[in-house]
């Protein structure tokens, strides 16, 4: 073999192993990224899940309405990373119904901007459906008292 082909094999190899080296270290970083999204998701998923077991128990010892307990685990239910998040409507569906029925009503300033009639009306309205929906809605939070999101 002449020298040019040994020089070029090397020179082939030499380039392989460098794509090779490089390859390998992109790899790396990437179960690197993988490991520290996942650590972060579970991480908030963590606060999440104590949130909800929180007002869970708020709403069990009645320090915390029915219905703006239900606006919160709503919301807190929807942001839970988790491959069963989708089913979470099925699973607690007093708790969804209930926000479904008070969400539109104003709160906070929005409320305060209200003429007294109108915040009357929305507040016989809150009421009314917090007393139709407020045993299945214990029953659920209940059940919320232990929520473990699935982990990925």
């Amino acid at each position: 073999m002449s020298t040019t082909i040994i020089t070029l094999l090397i020179l082939a190899a030499a380039i392989l192993g460098g794509l090779a080296f490089y390859a390998g270290k992109l790899l790396l970083q990437l179960k690197v990224q993988q490991t520290e999204i996942k650590n972060k998701l579970n991480q908030r998923n963590s606060r999440l899940e104590e949130s909800i077991r929180t007002i869970s128990q708020a709403m069990q010892e009645e320090q915390c309405e029915v219905g703006e307990g239900a606006l919160r685990i709503s919301v807190l239910l929807d942001h839970v990373s988790d491959a069963t998040q989708a089913q979470y409507p099925k699973k607690y569906p007093s708790i969804h119904a209930l926000n479904d029925k008070i969400k539109h009503l104003a709160i906070l300033e929005e409320r305060k901007k209200l003429p007294k009639k109108e915040r009357m009306r929305q507040d016989f309205e809150r009421m009314k459906a917090e007393a139709e929906y407020k045993d299945l809605v214990l029953a659920e939070a209940k059940k919320l008292s232990n929520f473990v999101a699935p982990r990925a």
